[in-house]
């Protein structure tokens, strides 16, 4: 009986420390464009995290050409001119700018970021649409 007791304990507890790291991980939400096509790219991913830290020590790029590949993309010039800057919101929430200084001429972006920090590496892919602007 006392063994059974003392079983159920440890597996309870290599359940809390699988459990306990994912509570600090970080994700990625919805990407938001605030830009038009042939404007220079504004948009914000969100991020759910409980750690700011983890998320402003990041390192946040493109992904690499292999990874693209592997997923039936390629990387063109706009891409390549993308920045991403991760960030603290006026409300607190945390996000990741994605931003360009040249003007984006494609009506569609498909790209894959990776995110590399702490106790996280996430890998996600985007599509971006791009509307004319009002006219």
């Amino acid at each position: 009986m006392n063994c059974q007791k003392g079983l159920g304990r440890i597996v309870i507890g290599m359940i809390m420390l699988l459990i306990m790291p994912m509570a600090h991980a970080l994700s990625l939400g919805d990407i938001n464009v605030r830009s038009a096509l042939n404007d220079p790219l504004d948009a914000e991913i969100t991020v759910h995290s409980t750690d700011a830290a983890e998320l402003l020590n990041s390192r946040i790029q493109l992904a690499s050409h292999e990874v693209h590949n592997k997923a039936g993309l390629s990387i063109n010039q706009h891409l390549l001119r993308m920045k991403f800057k991760p960030v603290v919101t006026a409300n607190g929430k945390f996000s990741i700018q994605v931003t360009t200084l040249r003007p984006i001429s494609e009506p569609v972006l498909e790209f894959i970021i990776d995110v590399t920090g702490g106790s996280s590496n996430l890998i996600r892919g985007y599509a971006i649409h791009l509307d004319p602007p009002n006219l």
